[in-house]
């Protein structure tokens, strides 16, 4: 049986697309696809959906878009949490990570629409993104859709949907490969860690809506020209004179955005090689409309000495004949989300996806109910009327209808009052699973400050591991810890009530670090380059303290040349660190 045409719609921040899809025995066909630019303020959330919906109608009216669709949402919308798990059987696993996904969510389960992917599984532990929405963010959207004429079918995060899509390029011969896809974006970067048991994923917070900015500030001009400014500029549909000024200011603007780009990645990567234990990327994809800003690859290979390619998601599809040339230069950076989330629905064999058998939901299924009867509201209407037409004088002329209507009457008052007898036996019951419940609850958080002690050991030890790493960190090197302690914070000394300071731990470390000279550094210019050398140390020291995910705050920092250090006699520094941490 064929299989029907598949409606994907990306949902971006600053554009909106639609791809149709259907599986065909050559493989997946691409038959058609649009996009259409947001246009409103980038900065202002809130009029994100009206813009959209605008877009969507347009799009609509194109490609004559109708019935149920696929949305992928971005992630500004979602709330994203990851967290481990007993490797455990399948009917089991939906409640070890609801309970352990309430212990992190900044709200209840109960209030939120969530659903979860396995990313990692070493057989021992499994690794899950879960994504969460609130109700009424997509109960609104769908109503919105709905008045375009089109049913949600599925509201699915955009992160996770390149897996399947890079997994489909690599296949069976790079299953052993560390592989890294940046997809830019316009408020966020997507970083893909895919590794031979799983994926990893990083979100940063640098897009394109961040060079934007930064030709908006050098210029002094609003946020919609400066975009306008950087599309048309890179695409070369705007041609500025060589002396034109705002050429110098457009390309340091882009060299500040990839250096800042560049800094987030290494930063990245480092977390995930002290996560996978010295494992590293061979390689980077890059994809997202934000790729297509001039100089990024080869910047990448001379800041991360990686071989970089740009990823074309539909070298494994086909395209149709009724896609039209002018979108399809832009197609390989717009499309692989939908590509990934079109493989994962169209395969039967789930090793075709790097393992992935379904994909997230976060559209409720009383909602999809609601959403499908509406659109079955005008039949019935219809049938309805049909059905007054009728002749109903004629029926009621048989002489045992209300004989039978009674005998009806008698039937339902007693199934009702047996109803009634169940009901009553329900309530019941219901009180007492009450009660029950209220004594686990009661139960559980008398639990609670011992469950909290001891997280809170095996935290400290991960602290000891991250602050050891400075010794063995090739990066700073010639580093010695002299004082290392941890103590609750004083409340008059930091400001903070009780409460704030029942999670929160003061640490204090101290120690020297040695400054190499150079050989060839002549006699007259030691003083400077120890001056530096020295400095450049203590920022290298400081950016390592400031990547640890438990410290909240660098409260003080000292660092002595003289005194407890000696840096132009013997050549090295005292340093001292008060931080704050957060041992929850």
């Amino acid at each position: 049986m064929a299989q029907a045409d598949e409606i994907i719609v990306n949902c971006g921040n600053s554009h909106v697309s639609a791809n149709v899809f259907v599986s065909t025995p050559e493989g997946l066909l691409l038959k058609s696809s649009g996009l259409e630019t947001l246009i409103h303020d980038l900065t202002k959330e809130e009029a994100w959906l009206d813009s959209l919906v605008t877009g969507l109608e347009k799009l609509s009216e194109k490609m004559s878009l109708k019935g149920e669709v696929r949305f992928i949402f971005p992630g500004n919308l979602l709330l994203t949490k990851t967290i481990r798990v007993p490797h455990v059987d399948p009917e089991k696993q939906r409640k070890i990570v609801a309970f352990e996904l309430s212990q992190k969510m900044p709200f209840p389960l109960s209030e939120l629409i969530w659903d979860y992917q396995i990313i990692d599984d070493d057989g021992v532990e499994e690794e899950v993104l879960a994504f969460a929405v609130k109700p009424e963010v997509a109960e609104n959207f769908s109503e919105k859709m709905l008045s375009l004429g089109l049913i949600p079918k599925q509201i699915t995060p955009a992160q996770v949907l390149d897996y399947s899509a890079i997994r489909g390029l690599l296949g069976d011969s790079d299953d052993q490969s560390e592989v890294l896809t940046i997809n830019i974006g316009a408020k966020s970067t997507n970083l893909l860690f895919i590794n031979p048991t799983g994926f990893l994923i990083r979100t940063i917070t640098i897009g394109g809506n961040a060079l934007s900015q930064n030709i908006s500030d050098a210029l002094g001009i609003t946020f919609e020209k400066a975009e306008n400014l950087k599309k048309g500029y890179f695409s070369q549909e705007i041609t500025l004179a060589e002396d034109d000024p705002s050429i110098g200011v457009i390309q340091n603007a882009s060299n500040q955005f990839l250096a800042r780009a560049s800094q987030e990645i290494t930063r990245s990567i480092v977390t995930y090689k002290r996560l996978k234990k010295g494992k590293s990327p061979q390689k980077i994809f890059l994809t997202g409309r934000g790729a297509l800003l001039p100089n990024l690859a080869r910047y990448l290979i001379e800041s991360q000495q990686l071989q970089v390619e740009y990823f074309d998601p539909l070298s494994s599809v086909t395209i149709g004949g009724g896609i039209k040339e002018k979108i399809k230069p832009l197609l390989p950076f717009m499309t692989s989300e939908a590509v990934g989330l079109a493989i994962t629905l169209f395969s039967v064999d789930s090793t075709e996806t790097g393992g992935l058998s379904s994909t997230i939901n976060l559209l409720p299924s009383s909602k999809i109910k609601s959403l499908g009867l509406k659109q079955k509201l005008p039949l019935i209407s219809v049938a309805l009327l049909f059905l007054s037409l009728l002749p109903v004088p004629s029926i009621l002329k048989h002489y045992n209808y209300q004989t039978r209507l009674k005998e009806y009457e008698n039937k339902v008052s007693k199934e009702l009052s047996i109803l009634e007898k169940d009901i009553s036996k329900q309530r019941l019951l219901h009180s007492e699973l009450l009660f029950s419940q209220e004594f686990v609850s009661e139960l559980k958080n008398s639990q609670t400050p011992l469950k909290s002690k001891i997280e809170g050991c095996w935290i400290i030890q991960d602290v000891i591991n991250y602050i050891q790493g400075i010794i063995s960190d090739e990066e700073i090197g010639d580093i010695w810890i002299d004082s290392f302690s941890l103590a609750k914070p004083s409340i008059k000394a930091y400001g903070m009530d009780k409460d704030d300071r029942s999670e929160n731990f003061i640490l204090t470390l101290s120690g020297r670090y040695l400054v190499r000279l150079n050989k060839e550094t002549k006699q007259d210019q030691i003083r400077d380059e120890l001056i530096e050398l020295d400095r450049t140390k203590k920022e290298k020291l400081t950016a390592y303290f400031n990547q640890i995910p438990l410290i909240i705050e660098i409260k003080r920092k000292t660092f002595s040349i003289e005194g407890k250090g000696d840096l132009f006699n013997r050549f090295f520094s005292h340093y001292e660190y008060e931080i704050i941490l957060d041992l929850r």
